[in-house]
């Protein structure tokens, strides 16, 4: 499977010389990893909603002010875990790192949805912090998985194909134990050969579209390859 050869990877858009480049790499770094960012200060910091949001905000506008990730060395660790690595250090010193933040003020903080991560936590809470890598690993997977789910519902209804999204949806995303191409066929009214059409159909775009915010998470094309190895089996080329 091939993917652009034009996008650049998250370490060289954050080291940019344009500002705009910058600031989008930023963006997309703060979508892709708040919501695990905030589960995660919540928990492994026992930060109350209110300081958690604040903290997370923080950490993302002082890592654009301040250059942290651009720091990044791709020989010791990955990205994601040197993202925790640094925002772990940003909490342990919040109280200075927000007193710089009120010193900066040209930093626009993105619209989160923070009310809705903290529905999650109870759901979250239950696994297990043991390891925190990996629990900021599945995390930062479930999150990219549900961004791109969103994206393909949106996607799919502003297309008029909605039934696309509703059979995927049905069959893979919200299956019940007698759930078959068959059941789905009948209770979509389609036949089975359209079930099968419709599912590769959308399971080809689910790849696509989590490999594109994939790409906005992680440090370096070695790095992307790897991530895309583990969470699709793929062999991507360069």
């Amino acid at each position: 499977m091939s993917f652009p050869a034009t996008q650049q990877s998250v370490l060289e858009r954050i080291r940019s010389g344009d500002p705009e480049v910058r600031r989008a790499a930023f963006g997309d770094l703060a979508v892709g990893y708040w919501r695990p960012s905030y589960h995660y200060v919540r928990l492994h910091w026992q930060l109350g909603p209110d300081a958690a949001e604040d903290a997370v905000q923080g950490f993302f506008a002082t890592a654009f002010e301040k250059g942290y990730l651009e720091r990044y060395d791709p020989s010791k660790a990955r990205f994601r875990t040197f993202l925790r690595t640094c925002l772990d250090r940003f909490v342990q010193n919040r109280h200075k790192a927000e007193r710089a933040l009120k010193r900066g003020g040209e930093t626009t903080l993105l619209s989160l949805d923070f009310p809705g991560a903290e529905r999650e936590l109870d759901a979250v809470a239950a696994r297990d912090l043991g390891d925190l890598d990996r629990f900021f690993h599945d995390e930062t997977v479930r999150s990219l998985f549900a961004r791109t789910v969103d994206a393909m519902r949106e996607t799919y209804a502003r297309e008029g194909r909605q039934i696309v999204f509703d059979v995927f949806e049905r069959h893979d995303l919200q299956p019940t134990p007698d759930m078959s191409y068959r059941r789905v066929a009948d209770e979509l009214h389609l036949t089975t050969s359209q079930v099968t059409n419709h599912l590769h159909a959308a399971r080809k775009r689910f790849r696509e579209l989590a490999l594109a915010n994939l790409r906005a998470l992680v440090g370096t094309d070695e790095e992307f390859h790897q991530e895309a190895r583990e969470l699709f089996g793929l062999e991507l080329d360069s």
